[in-house]
């Protein structure tokens, strides 16, 4: 078609800085900026870095990603996991040299990156911040010497402020303890406030605000880049231990009265949003769980939510013996509907406490369409194929007794290094 040929119907160059010509792929412009927005919208972040590199007009053709990697959500790299060593060497090790290692998730095609792909990316920032969680792929850090909370583009090296832990932590105290000791229960909460799991939204004005679920108080805090201190929900609820989080949202799975509950925690609406409202948005009250579908804790047992090619499934044992496992989509639940998920392809779901999909291309040992998870049998991890509904082992040892032997394989990441209990 006319409009895929290139500009006057060749390709054009430049000179780069050694004089010598370079091509320059110069397709119309409107159509190289519809093929930029179709990468960023459907592949992975640096697959736009990788377009935009390509020559000068495609690079004038798609906007440039500095001061906008936080503020626009296309550009998060959700597809990518920081990848902690192990071993005793946390994110920021000595030894490292500043530098940090971000492991490719992709469970699809979309990605030129493809699943498996590693990038190391110098980090300086981690010498004085320790990780609290990795929301979308962006990194929320704690400053070591103020206790600051903030949020950080490992490519782009871009950051957002928030309130700090301490402050977090007075406002815990005073809220779990309203007629006692603040200062002892400041002590109390500071070191459990570490334990979070956050979500990342942006509005559509372009303010990145950020909600923590702290699962040892049952309570979600919330605040937005620049705020003073943070706004702490009123209302107290179960099930935080294990908390996904999915387009900006917090979805939580509990299990209690016999029923599996699970329910959606979204972020307040902006109140510079609202009709004739100029108030800071960090005002706003975070709204109570909403029960997004429920169904009988005897249908599934020790539920998981993971995220599959931007679907939330329910990951659990079909009994309590835990001789199969069960996948279910959350749209089929919301509309009580028990329909077993045999097929996802290639793709390999480890749940537990941080649930994660990834592609098999670059597990070969495991297989595609399989489920590693805890043997009902020997107590090791063993690998269940959804579409057979049989076991094979995936490990020859029970990791979570603690760090395996060098040398490990991959999984042995999956479950030690990218838990934080082992970090």
């Amino acid at each position: 078609m006319a409009a895929g040929k290139l500009r006057q119907g060749a390709s054009c160059s430049h000179r780069g800085g050694g004089g010598k010509a370079v091509p320059c792929w110069s397709l119309h412009m409107d159509l190289t900026q519809l093929i930029a927005a179709r990468v960023l919208a459907t592949g992975d972040f640096l697959d736009y870095l990788r377009f935009r590199a390509v020559c000068s007009w495609w690079r004038a053709a798609a906007a440039s990603p500095s001061g906008r990697g936080l503020a626009d959500p296309r550009l998060h790299p959700r597809r990518w996991m920081l990848f902690p060593e192990g071993f005793g060497e946390y994110p920021g090790h000595p030894s490292h040299g500043g530098h940090a290692r971000f492991f490719n998730l992709s469970a699809s095609s979309s990605s030129v990156a493809g699943g498996g792909s590693f990038v190391r990316v110098p980090l300086p920032e981690l010498r004085n911040h320790c990780i609290l969680d990795s929301p979308d792929g962006l990194l929320l850090l704690q400053r070591d010497e103020d206790l600051a909370v903030r949020l950080l583009h490992p490519f782009t090296r871009e950051i957002a402020e928030l309130p700090s832990i301490q402050c977090l932590a007075e406002q815990l105290s005073r809220i779990e303890n309203p007629h006692g000791d603040d200062d002892s229960w400041y002590y109390v909460c500071l070191p459990q406030v570490r334990r979070v799991r956050a979500a990342v939204d942006v509005t559509a004005t372009g303010v990145v605000r950020v909600m923590l679920a702290l699962e040892r108080f049952g309570r979600v805090a919330f605040a937005s880049d620049g705020d003073d201190e943070w706004t702490i929900s009123s209302w107290k609820v179960e099930g935080l231990d294990r908390v996904l989080a999915h387009q900006g949202k917090l979805y939580s799975v509990n299990c209690k009265h016999g029923l599996t509950q699970v329910s959606v925690i979204t972020p307040p609406q902006p109140w510079q949003e609202r009709e004739g409202s100029s108030s800071s948005s960090s005002m706003a009250e975070l709204p109570p769980p909403r029960t997004v579908a429920t169904c009988s804790s005897e249908q599934i047992h020790l539920p998981s939510l993971v995220e599959l090619d931007s679907e939330i499934m329910l990951v659990g044992y079909n009994d309590p013996s835990r001789s199969r496992v069960l996948v279910l989509r959350l749209a089929d639940l919301a509309l009580g509907r028990i329909v077993p998920v045999t097929c996802i392809g290639d793709c390999i779901i480890f749940p537990g406490e941080r649930s994660l999909c990834v592609s098999s291309s670059w597990l070969p040992s495991i297989g595609s369409n399989s489920v590693v998870w805890l043997h009902p049998g020997n107590r090791s991890f063993g690998q269940y194929h959804l579409g057979t509904g049989a076991w094979s082992p995936a490990s020859d040892e029970y990791l979570m007794a603690g760090a395996p032997a060098r040398p490990c394989g991959l999984i042995n990441h999956i479950f030690t290094c990218c838990n934080r209990q082992f970090w």
